[in-house]
């Protein structure tokens, strides 16, 4: 999809927000979108925010407004945060696609698999942290929801996968764990605007 002159929505967490660690940056994911790909881009990422507590708030804020792309990028503060079962994270996703399908049918929605992460120095993809699953369980679990509903989404195992990697991470991410530098997102922007141009 061509994004020229388009109005886009970005939902997700402090890395849709463009949290560093530290401090929002000014240029988040959503500033290169709109800068690069010549749109209009709402960031509405707020920082700490899940699938299972505040993703719901997040549709609801734009349940009156039209868009031609939502973008969602979320995930990772559930598997981070929370001690709930996958189960019922997805369960919940599940039903806030459905709502979020319903609401806005006009648009076209993409999504955007949480990145690699690294806790305590090391990659989480196979480490259970608060409740009963890995990181890329979270991850296979989205990726189930989202090709339920026929989502194109970018899974960064497989899309651009020497993006972030056991080997790069600590120039990558600002706080060497999870936030991304200005650097990171500028790339992020430029992956993500790529993959819905050749969707």
């Amino acid at each position: 999809m061509d994004l020229t002159n388009k109005t886009v929505v970005a939902l997700g967490d402090s890395v849709t927000r463009g949290f560093d660690g530290t401090v929002n940056l000014r240029y988040n994911y959503p500033q290169y979108l709109a800068k690069y790909y010549n749109c209009r881009v709402c960031n509405n990422g707020i920082n700490g925010a899940t699938i299972y507590e505040t993703l719901e708030k997040e549709i609801k804020k734009i349940k009156d407004k039209q868009y031609d792309v939502i973008v969602l990028m979320i995930g990772t503060n559930d598997y981070g945060h929370l001690d709930v079962p996958l189960v019922r994270i997805i369960s919940k996703l599940t039903r806030l696609i459905r709502q979020l399908i319903s609401e806005h049918h006009e648009a076209k929605i993409y999504a955007v698999l949480p990145l690699t992460r690294f806790d305590d120095d090391k990659n989480a993809a196979d480490v259970i942290r608060y409740s009963n699953y890995t990181f890329n369980q979270l991850l296979d679990g989205l990726t189930e929801v989202y090709s339920a509903f026929q989502i194109p989404f970018i899974d960064w195992r497989e899309y651009h996968s020497e993006f972030i990697t056991d080997f790069n991470y600590k120039d990558m991410y600002q706080d060497q764990h999870v936030h991304p530098n200005a650097y990171t997102y500028r790339k992020l922007a430029f992956y993500i605007g790529d993959f819905i141009k050749n969707s």
